[in-house]
């Protein structure tokens, strides 16, 4: 469990970009926590927002799941890609990302620096061009990053798993 230290997750976020050498942008705006408000909010389009969803499997592992954010998950997908029984496969409850992850739910990226959790990134988000929003550790932080460069970033595993 990480223990929640203002902005620490964000830095270490920072520190990680910096020294990757990857193209990318900071956008700063008012908190945004869920789709809907990024619609609300925000000036980036709806169609490239990438969200990051938590999640945890019976035997504990981790999973970072970054797909467009106007798709869902398929459950059964991800369980397959995981190598679990869908029954074994839970999304973190607000109080768990917290614990988990360090920083606010909304805020999750696909890039988190969580030792052993694995990352999935739907191929759809692949498509979204010319570059993707995520979250960034804060709700008042978006990264803009290309897709690709987002892949290698966070040495996510691509695969369908939205619908």
């Amino acid at each position: 469990m990480t223990d929640i230290v203002p902005d620490a997750t964000f830095h270490r976020l920072l520190e990680l970009l910096s020294s990757s050498g990857v193209p990318h942008r900071i956008h700063e705006h008012r908190e945004t926590r869920t789709v809907e408000d990024a619609a609300r909010n925000l000036s980036f389009p709806v169609d490239r927002l990438v969200k990051t969803i938590a999640f945890r499997t019976r035997n504990g592992d981790i999973l970072l799941v970054a797909l467009r954010g106007t798709r869902r998950v398929d459950y059964a997908r991800l369980a397959a890609l995981a190598g679990v029984n869908r029954r074994d496969l839970f999304s973190l409850s607000p109080e768990e990302v917290r614990d988990v992850t360090g920083v606010e739910p909304g805020s999750v990226s696909p890039v988190m620096p969580l030792d052993g959790a694995e990352v999935f990134i739907d191929e759809d988000v692949l498509s979204v061009t010319p570059t993707i929003y995520c979250g960034f550790g804060r709700p008042d932080r978006t990264l803009e990053i290309d897709a690709a460069d987002l892949v290698r970033l966070s040495a996510g595993r691509v695969a369908r798993f939205s619908r």
